[in-house]
């Protein structure tokens, strides 16, 4: 009798472990893809590596080329988007294995050897750089750096490609740092505590502007894309879908837009340049942080936006006069200081506020076709030029077949406003049109540069303190 109690017991338990099994497998499985499922849910998980320029974590306007390209991705399929952050390639495919994310976006990185790993896109090759500090020797190529004297972190995606060029150069080995990421290793670089390291070129072309002590050695032999990664035992059409629109985003020039928006600015290097934007950012700014928030709050721009013009046209010297008599910390004629209401010019809260008036005037002043952040360069061009002179190379612009909204367009044709042949057909005539152009890189490359160094100040306190001692040797391939 007790033996059949037990029987009927263990009967019953195996029933309800039976239902319970059913009751997870059926919440598991609810018949939907993984498309499906993230539209259902109304969300998207995406890793992303903290560094600029493939993400900015803070929360400007402009957060970063790989952030743009994956939020409009996510509006595309109408669901909100949530980003974790790595510091690593490891950390980031960790997420990707561990269901937290549905996506990563890895950067430019040799493709992952990982059967569990499937590549949905890829865009925007990059080459890879082996970089020093300029007051040092610079070998030209691999085989003249010296042995051991390369450094990455661990786990990062510059181990990642220095893995890869091991088959061809089985005495390549390097250092590798525990527990630290690109960005400290090139403030390392840049102090010259490290002596070289690897690094891809957009991250490079961002950071030497921040660490100008950066130099390139060489160019390593192969260019590898940015990707978008996604767990295997997902389904085929989460990675159709991520085709699809990332061919979408370069058929209708969105990539082009993006590249301009991040990038082209800041090729061009001027060492002496970035040393006194530095020194300037730490001595002058200060000072005159609170008079930029202020008038950007009022006015609706970021406030390094408003510094950036600021320094472009003064230095952050508010005593500053040019020899056609305009002056101050934005640089105002006498006609704009009393459009704007400025009785002294040379007053650092009369010049910002009234800059930034005068900004919002002409922005406000411009159709609504165009967009940010078209938007934002084309009033710093009229800010330069004169909103007439905008409107004369927009109308060019269009003549021509491009796009009057669209800045990369419409820089293409100011400069016609210097030649005869073109500005004899506009309605304001004549313009230095090359001169706006250069205007607008030039406050984009200072905006850029001040939203990295206190992107960095927010980023240095979330990571661990560098230990040069701990550095581990990678040996060669046997």
């Amino acid at each position: 009798m007790e033996n059949q109690h037990i029987m009927e017991v263990n009967h019953l338990g195996f029933i309800l472990i039976f239902f319970l099994a059913v009751l997870l497998l059926s919440s598991c499985s609810d018949g939907l893809n993984q498309l499906e499922r993230i539209r259902e849910r109304g969300n998207l998980r995406v890793g992303m590596i903290a560094t600029p320029p493939l993400y900015f974590p803070d929360e400007s306007q402009f957060r970063g080329l790989d952030y743009e390209i994956i939020s409009a991705y996510a509006a595309s399929l109408d669901v909100e988007l949530t980003i974790t952050t790595a510091n690593t390639l490891d950390e980031l495919l960790t997420q990707l294995r561990q269901g937290k994310v549905h996506i990563a976006i890895s950067g430019s990185v040799p493709l992952i050897k990982d059967k569990s790993i499937t590549v949905g896109a890829s865009y925007r090759p990059n080459e890879w750089y082996v970089i020093g500090n300029r007051q040092n020797f610079l070998p030209d190529k691999l085989e003249k750096l010296s042995p051991g004297r390369l450094t990455v972190a661990s786990g990062s995606r510059s181990s990642q490609v220095l893995r890869r060029l091991q088959r061809r150069y089985p005495s390549l080995y390097w250092m590798e740092l525990p527990n630290s990421n690109n960005r400290q290793i090139l403030e390392q670089i840049n102090l010259n505590q490290i002596k070289f390291s690897a690094i891809n070129a957009d991250v490079f072309h961002y950071y030497q502007h921040l660490y100008p002590e950066l130099k390139i050695a060489f160019t390593l032999p192969d260019q590898y894309s940015s990707n978008w990664l996604t767990y295997t035992d997902g389904d085929a059409l989460l990675n159709a879908s991520l085709l699809e629109f990332i061919n979408s985003m370069k058929a209708n020039k969105q990539m082009q837009r993006l590249d301009s928006t991040y990038f082209r600015h800041l090729t061009k290097f001027n060492y002496i340049d970035s040393v006194y934007l530095i020194e300037r950012i730490e001595s002058r700014l200060p000072a005159y942080w609170p008079l930029f928030q202020q008038a950007a709050s009022e006015y609706g721009f970021d406030e390094r936006f408003l510094a950036a013009i600021s320094y472009q046209e003064s230095q952050w010297d508010p005593n500053a006069i040019s020899i056609t008599g305009v002056r101050g910390m934005m640089m105002l004629t006498n006609d704009t200081a009393r459009r704007v209401g400025v009785t002294d010019r040379l007053d650092p809260k009369q010049s910002i506020e009234g800059g930034a008036k005068y900004l919002n005037i002409i922005k406000s002043s411009l159709p609504e076709s165009i967009q940010e952040p078209d938007r934002s360069w084309m009033s710093l061009a009229a800010y330069n030029v004169g909103l007439g002179h905008l409107e004369d190379a927009r109308v060019l612009t269009q003549r021509a077949g491009d796009d009057p909204s669209s800045w990369i367009d419409v820089e293409k044709h100011l400069p016609k406003l210097s030649r005869k042949q073109w500005y004899q057909q506009t309605k304001y005539g004549f313009a230095r049109g090359g001169e706006p152009v250069a205007f607008v890189r030039q406050i984009q490359r200072y905006f850029d540069i001040l939203r990295l160094y206190q992107q960095e100040e927010l980023l240095e306190k979330l990571d661990k303190p560098i230990e040069l001692g701990r550095l581990q040797l990678n040996s060669p391939v046997l």
